[in-house]
């Protein structure tokens, strides 16, 4: 007979318990605040190393040395004040000694404009719509004017430009019948209407050659020059009047 089986290990079936764990060391503040500060650090650190950098290098616009806005749109007050002065005061020997050639190469249009658009409302006042009489005979004026002094010119060329200009700084008496005309019809003053008008055709003559004799060196050409601009200004009292 076979012998009778060995009895089981009775440690083959039991283990002994697991060892508890080892409670951790306690942390030192000490050393978490300054883990945490040098974290922070370097956090700060690393955020400011990659912050964008602005340099401002020379050739980036200096607006302290600016011009001023009126010669930024070729404006110039001092030589507006010249041309105004010449044509209020046309014979003066302080009006002569002021216009030279570099007034005349500023070809400024806002005072032909302003006078021109002022004619226009005076004569509106009046109870005539006259804007396209103003557009047409001021271009077609100018044109003819600038061909005439083109050739006559001793000197370089003149622009139309220029030419504009003054033609339309030289209205300016013509602005001051029209005002006239508002109040009192000159046309009713019989021979004061009559002196009236004459008056304003010289004024503007006057003024408007002794600008282009100064500035355009035409003094042996002032008469040639006065009789055009004479019939120009002439079409201009005349829708002014009537």
């Amino acid at each position: 007979a076979s012998a009778p089986p060995a009895p089981a290990d009775p440690s083959f079936f039991y283990s002994a318990p697991a060892s508890a764990p080892a409670a951790p060391a306690p942390m030192n503040p000490a050393s978490f605040l300054s883990g945490a500060i040098n974290t922070s650090t370097t956090a700060s650190t690393t955020t400011t190393t990659n912050a964008p950098s602005y340099n401002y290098s020379a050739s980036e616009e200096d607006y302290a040395n600016e011009p001023p806005l009126m010669e930024e749109l070729g404006i110039n007050i001092p030589h507006i004040q010249t041309k105004l002065k010449a044509v209020v005061f046309p014979i003066g020997k302080h009006t002569s000694a002021s216009i030279d050639q570099s007034l005349m190469q500023d070809a400024d249009m806002a005072g032909p404009l302003a006078f021109a658009l002022l004619l226009g409302g005076e004569l509106l006042l009046s109870g005539k719509v006259h804007f396209g009489y103003i557009y047409g005979f001021g271009m077609s004026g100018c044109l003819a004017m600038s061909l005439i002094l083109n050739l006559m010119s001793p000197n370089d060329a003149i622009s139309v430009w220029t030419v504009m200009s003054v033609l339309g700084y030289a209205l300016l008496p013509v602005n001051v019948l029209a005002g006239i005309n508002t109040v009192l019809r000159v046309r009713k003053l019989g021979l004061l209407g009559i002196f009236l008008g004459c008056l304003t055709i010289l004024w503007c003559t006057v003024s408007s050659t002794r600008l282009f004799e100064k500035g355009c060196g035409m003094r042996d050409q002032r008469y040639l020059v006065a009789y055009p601009v004479a019939l120009l200004y002439s079409a201009f009292v005349m829708i002014t009047i009537f």
